[in-house]
């Protein structure tokens, strides 16, 4: 009877186990409609190999593109939806999203098009500039030790850029909890999931821009003594030397392992060594400092939910279709 129970148990186990993995595949697996892992697999089925061949060469010659590659596409999905916009350049009458405040110093745009020149060669007028988003970030962020996630493909790209759409939808760094939480539930996202996609920024570097307001101009006196009081004294110590008042352009990385996906993002944030307002809000508040801590202490939970917040941004606002274009080159409109 023990062994006739114990075996039960066991299979009840395995059971759960089996049904739980089973529930968490399906739910990682919910694309737009349109949209397939296997889109290219008759039209271009080298097409990932390609992109992969491409994001390995950029971050042999500089990791921190790992960053670039994943700004690049929260920086696109965030603004109209997952559709290329973000890599159009401006013209005469129309200032593009490149140009927008919150996209100061965006990298990434002119390897982009050597993907989409290396793509149009081996199968002309296929691939979407808005797929080569989300296939480069997925790859940087496995190349640099992080999750893999499942990347649906057959998004179509945008005609329509400005800067005006830019600022309206993205948060920018001096953002609060607050003001976080609200811009990511206006994507239908949770403030659990604006931490773990705030976690992001444990790859790549930034300019001083973003850190200036953390620094100098905290509650508006724009002075050397204008300091975020939650700033560990030495890291703004340290970051003053890199980031002198006034300039914009130097750069810094942006995390203390940054060639390396991890979670040492959160270790930062909580020992106040967060780059931005936006990293040191997550403990101002009891909710996000929770989270924090708890992804501090399990990398693996950090890294599961963050795949699932990439696979569910990858699903925003997509075109699919007969809509919008397959551009011939992403900086331009066909």
């Amino acid at each position: 009877m023990a062994s006739a129970r114990a075996q039960s148990t066991s299979w009840l186990l395995i059971t759960s186990s089996v049904l739980l993995f089973a529930s968490l595949c399906a739910a990682i697996s919910e694309y737009a409609p349109g949209l397939s892992e296997s889109y290219y697999a008759k039209t271009c089925p080298q097409a990932p190999a390609i992109v992969e061949k491409y994001v390995t060469k950029y971050l042999k010659k500089d990791n921190s593109f790992a960053g670039a590659f994943n700004r690049l596409q929260f920086h696109d999905c965030w603004v109209q939806g997952c559709d290329g916009s973000v890599l159009l350049n401006s013209t005469a009458t129309n200032s593009a999203e490149r140009e927008a405040h919150v996209n100061f110093g965006l990298r990434g745009i002119t390897e982009v098009d050597e993907i989409k020149a290396a793509l149009e060669y081996a199968c002309p007028g296929v691939v979407s500039c808005a797929d080569i988003l989300m296939l480069a970030a997925r790859d940087a962020t496995v190349k640099a030790g992080g999750p893999w996630w499942p990347v649906a493909l057959g998004r179509r790209d945008s005609r329509n850029s400005t800067d005006l759409l830019a600022d309206g939808n993205l948060p920018f760094p001096v953002f609060n909890f607050a003001l976080l939480t609200d811009n990511f539930a206006r994507k239908n996202f949770s403030a659990r999931e604006m931490v773990v996609l705030s976690g992001a920024h444990t790859i790549g570097n930034t300019h001083c821009n973003g850190i200036l307001p953390h620094l100098y101009n905290f509650t508006g006196g724009n002075n050397a003594t204008d300091i975020d009081p939650a700033l560990n004294k030495g890291f703004a110590a340290f970051l003053k030397k890199q980031c002198p008042q006034g300039n914009r352009t130097n750069t810094i990385f942006i995390d203390s392992t940054a060639g390396k996906f991890d979670n040492a993002y959160y270790k930062n944030v909580l020992a106040g060594k967060g780059i931005f307002i936006t990293d040191a809000t997550l403990i101002r508040d009891s909710f996000g400092k929770k989270i924090v801590t708890s992804f501090a202490q399990a990398k693996s939970t950090f890294f599961e939910e963050f795949a699932a917040g990439m696979v569910k941004m990858g699903n925003l606002g997509v075109l699919t279709g007969s809509q919008g274009e397959i551009r011939k080159k992403c900086q331009f409109v066909n």
